[in-house]
C-alpha cells in the first residue's frame, strides 16, 4: 500500500490534503503539533509539508519568529522524516511582482533583496528543500477558500468582520479541495521535473465583486484600507492540470456557506 505523511494535517490546507490522501487509498500518517514527537522518524512514499506559516504579519512584526515558522520548521521536517518524494507548499509571495502574472511565471528572475520578509523566508525554505530532498516538488500557491477557512477577505466578508484591504483589491482563490486533488495528481507523476510550479485558480476577482455575490455590505471604512492585488501566472500548471476558475470557485463556496453545507469557524 502507498504511504503518505502529511505535516500540518489539522490545518486549513493540511486537513484537505489528508482527506484526499485517505480517499486515494494511501496509508496516512497525519502529523501535527500534538503528535509530532511520537511520529518523528516516520517514513513514507510521499510527504506533503502543509505546515507552513501563512500569517504574513508575523514576519513583518517579528522576523525571528517568522524565520522559525517558515524556515527552521521546514528544516526540522526534512530532518525528522524520510520519504520518497517531498512536496513543499510554498507561496507566490516569493515573487516581488506577485500582482502581475506577466512578471511572476516560474522562470521569472528572483531577487531576494526585493522580496517581502514573508516571501524571503518562503524562498529560503525552498532552498532547503532543494538541498535536502533530491526528489521534491515545490508548489507556489495563491489564496484559498474551503472548509475550515478562518481568515482572508472572503472570510471577513462572510463572517461580518472588518476588512483589512480596499474593496477594489483583487485576489486569486482556489478551493483547498481542488488544491488537494492537484497535489496528488502532480506528485503521482513520475515524469514531473522538480522545478517550482505555480498552482492556483485562473483569474482574479475584486473584493467588491465578492461582496456582491455574498450579499454583504462593505464595512463603512473599507475604502480607507490599502489596495492590493495578487495573481499568479498559472499557464504552466494549466498544461498539466484542469484548473478551476476563481469566479466560479468563489460563487460555489458562497453557495455552500449560504446553504449551510459549510459552516465558518
Amino acid at each position: 500500500m502507498k504511504t503518505c505523511l502529511v505535516v500540518g494535517a489539522q490545518g486549513f490546507i493540511g486537513s484537505a490534503i489528508a482527506a484526499e490522501a485517505a480517499a486515494r487509498g494511501y496509508a496516512l500518517t497525519a502529523v501535527d503539533l500534538d503528535n509530532v514527537a511520537a511520529c518523528r522518524g516516520a517514513t513514507a512514499d510521499l510527504l506533503v509539508n502543509a505546515a507552513g506559516n501563512s500569517r504574513k504579519f508575523i514576519d513583518d512584526q517579528d522576523p525571528v519568529r517568522g524565520f522559525e515558522l517558515s524556515v527552521a520548521a521546514v528544516l526540522r521536517t526534512l530532518h525528522d522524516f524520510r520519504c520518497g518524494r517531498f512536496v513543499q507548499l510554498s507561496s507566490g509571495a516569493v515573487y516581488p511582482h506577485e500582482d502581475d502574472p506577466r512578471r511572476n511565471a516560474e522562470d521569472a528572475p528572483l531577487a531576494p533583496a526585493e522580496m517581502s520578509r514573508y516571501g524571503f523566508h518562503k524562498w529560503l525554505a525552498e532552498q532547503l528543500v532543494r538541498h535536502y530532498a533530491p526528489r521534491h516538488l515545490i508548489l507556489r500557491l495563491g489564496g484559498f477558500v474551503g472548509p475550515r477557512l478562518r481568515k482572508n477577505a472572503v472570510y471577513d466578508l462572510l463572517a461580518g468582520r472588518p476588512l483589512f484591504v480596499h474593496p477594489d483589491s483583487e485576489f486569486q482563490y482556489m478551493d483547498v479541495r481542488d488544491l488537494a486533488r492537484a497535489v496528488f495528481d502532480l506528485a503521482e507523476r513520475p515524469d514531473l521535473p522538480a522545478s517550482p510550479l505555480n498552482v492556483s485558480a485562473r483569474g482574479a476577482v475584486s473584493v467588491r465583486r465578492i461582496a456582491e455575490w455574498a450579499g454583504r455590505a462593505l464595512p463603512p471604512d473599507a475604502d480607507r484600507q490599502p489596495r492590493t492585488r495578487a495573481e499568479l501566472n498559472v499557464d504552466r500548471a494549466g498544461q498539466l492540470l484542469s484548473l478551476p476558475d476563481t469566479a466560479e470557485t468563489l460563487r460555489s463556496f458562497i453557495r455552500e456557506v449560504h446553504s449551510g453545507a459549510l459552516t465558518l469557524p
